[in-house]
């Protein structure tokens, strides 16, 4: 899949602090449970790792990992909805799988709504594998119960990443 030049990912620092409304906008955007503005901020920490996604110079879509010295755990990942359906959502998996192997981690998890077929769909073209079911793992929203949630796992990043091109 070749991608026009103009999309690019880059990791985010303490100094795109000021990304945090467009980071939350885009959380909104593409989350039931967003994260607000402040669960943001905690993830300017070093434990974490934050990539951007950018249309030029404008972020659409980002991603957080959270980095064990064993293995990655995807946190959230997400493409503004204006820019969904042009394989971009790919493209930021693919950059944050990269990410993750850059700091020798060789192992992902990551949690993902049962409803949510797109992400699923996904995340099984990288490789990743259904390991379990958290009942109620999301936090109810309005008169609606609590969504469960699959565990997912990619257990070699790097035997995946080499299967796909970008």
């Amino acid at each position: 899949m070749i991608l026009p030049q103009r999309y690019s990912v880059r990791v985010l620092t303490r100094d795109d602090l000021s990304l945090v409304p467009q980071l939350e906008q885009i959380e909104l955007r593409t989350q039931k449970n967003a994260w607000n503005a402040q669960s943001l901020i905690e993830c300017f920490d070093d434990s974490y790792i934050i990539l951007g996604l950018f249309d030029v110079e404008k972020l659409i879509g980002f991603s957080v990992i959270y980095n064990t010295k064993f293995s990655t755990d995807l946190l959230t990942i997400g493409v503004d909805p204006d820019y969904q359906g042009k394989k971009l959502g790919s493209l930021l998996l693919h950059r944050t799988l990269e990410k993750a192997l850059e700091i020798e981690d060789m192992e992902c998890f990551l949690e993902v709504r049962v409803s949510n077929i797109v992400a699923q769909n996904l995340y099984k073209k990288y490789g990743f594998v259904e390991v379990g079911l958290r009942k109620e793992y999301y936090n109810p929203i309005g008169d609606e119960k609590g969504e469960d949630a699959y565990t997912m796992h990619l257990s070699d990043i790097k035997a995946h990443l080499e299967k796909i091109s970008i």
